[in-house]
């Protein structure tokens, strides 16, 4: 399936409120499964608004349909690094490669036309199918910020995973 990154747009509120929240997608993305937001057009219409305010967010598009956002944010032009945040809009759209291949096309744009030295994530410890997709896109586990999340009454690690450009530059070679 071919995936593009591109700008958020309006009509993107609506495909985004198409999805309803799960308990274990918010659990996954770090929230208490007590607090799932009734799906709601002016909830997602608020999101976009965030997400477009942003200025490296963009909306991960597969077979020509938004399905998903992706951003880079905390940039520090000094030590030209970023963090990756990436979700998709629902459980059924995990594991067909969508974030895999959007993760290496904002990989490309960092170390390439941006020019980022470093790109980082978080990741809660217990996601492996998150952590899978972070290695196969050539991120490694760094550090661990230990019982740093309080989800659901109990404490859970926070995983700290980076790429450097050198690194990407060389599984793009072996591509």
């Amino acid at each position: 399936m071919q995936v593009t990154l591109r700008a958020p747009v309006e009509a993107d509120a609506a495909r985004h409120a198409a999805y309803p929240p799960s308990a274990e997608f918010i659990r996954l993305y770090g929230g208490n499964t007590a607090d799932v937001p009734a799906a709601s057009l002016e909830r997602s219409e608020r999101w976009l608004r965030e997400l477009s305010a942003q200025p490296m967010a963009r909306i991960i598009e597969a077979g020509g349909e938004a399905v998903g956002h992706l951003r880079l944010h905390s940039v520090s032009a000094a030590d030209r690094k970023a963090r990756l945040a990436i979700g998709l809009f629902g459980e059924e759209l995990v594991g067909r490669g969508i974030g895999r291949q959007a993760i290496q096309l904002a990989l490309d744009e960092a170390f390439g036309e941006i020019g980022l030295h470093r790109v980082d994530l978080r990741v809660l410890a217990f996601n492996e199918r998150a952590i899978r997709c972070y290695r196969a896109c050539g991120f490694v586990h760094e550090g661990t910020e230990r019982e740093a999340a309080f989800l659901d009454g109990e404490w859970h690690d926070d995983w700290i995973m980076g790429v450097l450009a050198r690194e990407h530059e060389a599984r793009r070679a072996g591509r």
